[in-house]
């Protein structure tokens, strides 16, 4: 990984700004560098240290992300492999089938394809996710409170009732219900 930092940067502190672009914490960086963890602390008043950590930060990201686009088409090329080698046993060749088939699915996070491969129905719905979310949201109902179902009884003694597996009729009704 290579960073664009100023000159003004001593070698300490690009080796810390490496190691800190890495993931590593202060602690660790600091030991590293054979500096006390303050130290790091007392550079990121300096503005230009603190740009050359994030600018460092984002290029080790986009590395990673090169990375991992080209371990899954390296993946997906191993799996065809398997599925088009006729030696390959019929339970070798379900389980990388299954791999396929069984990946994690936009938006879950976990291993995804580079590029969204849904349909556009597809594609509008898990748009709509956070929409539908927002829709579904659980009102609190006072339990003294006019039960929202109509009936006429409180909350607590119609649909508030928390009995598992039981109906929850209002009395005029349970005459009826059969």
């Amino acid at each position: 990984m290579q960073t664009n930092t100023s000159t003004a940067l001593s070698p300490v502190q690009v080796q810390v700004i490496a190691a800190l672009a890495q993931g590593r914490t202060v602690t660790t960086a600091a030991a590293e560098a054979g500096i006390h963890r303050n130290t790091i602390y007392n550079w990121f008043q300096d503005p230009a240290f603190q740009a050359a950590v994030e600018q460092a930060q984002s290029e080790y990201a986009e590395t990673l992300r090169d990375l991992m686009r080209d371990l899954a088409a390296r993946a997906l090329q191993t799996l065809r492999e398997v599925l088009d080698d006729p030696k390959a046993s019929p339970s070798v060749r379900l389980k990388a089938a299954l791999a396929i088939l069984q990946r994690p699915h936009f938006p879950n996070p976990g291993w995804h394809m580079p590029e969204r491969i849904e349909t556009p129905e597809e594609q509008q719905i898990v748009d709509n996710i956070p929409e539908m979310n927002a829709d579904n949201r659980v009102t609190a109902i006072a339990r003294n409170a006019p039960c929202p179902c109509g009936s006429g009884f409180k909350y607590k003694r119609c649909c508030g009732v928390s009995s598992p597996g039981k109906l929850n009729l209002p009395n005029s009704a349970q005459g009826t219900a059969a």
